[in-house]
């Protein structure tokens, strides 16, 4: 399936499956798109046969989701990590070896 007929598909379930939910004040978010998904996936939702190209499904979903007004919030990605330098003792003793 293209992305473009599962995304009007997914969108028409969304609709049912939150209509059927308990949603916190301020309406759907990340996490209520999050459980939608799963049970997709528990259920092996034909939903989910749409050609991702390589991409989190999920992630895909939530942007349709996120584009479409559907949710509340913005997936933020997380922080990237950037290694620490080594500790200077440690430096010393291998600029001493060479």
């Amino acid at each position: 399936m293209k992305q473009q007929e599962a995304k009007a598909l997914i969108l028409e379930e969304w609709d049912r499956w939150i209509a059927k939910q308990a949603v916190e004040p301020g309406g759907p978010t990340g996490k209520d798109s999050l459980k939608f998904f799963f049970e997709l996936e528990d259920n092996k939702s034909p939903l989910l046969d749409f050609q991702s190209r390589g991409h989190d499904k999920w992630r895909i979903i939530h942007a349709w989701l996120l584009s479409a007004e559907r949710v509340n919030d913005i997936w933020v990605p997380a922080p990237r990590i950037v290694p620490s330098r080594r500790p200077r003792a440690a430096r010393d003793k291998l600029r001493a070896k060479t």
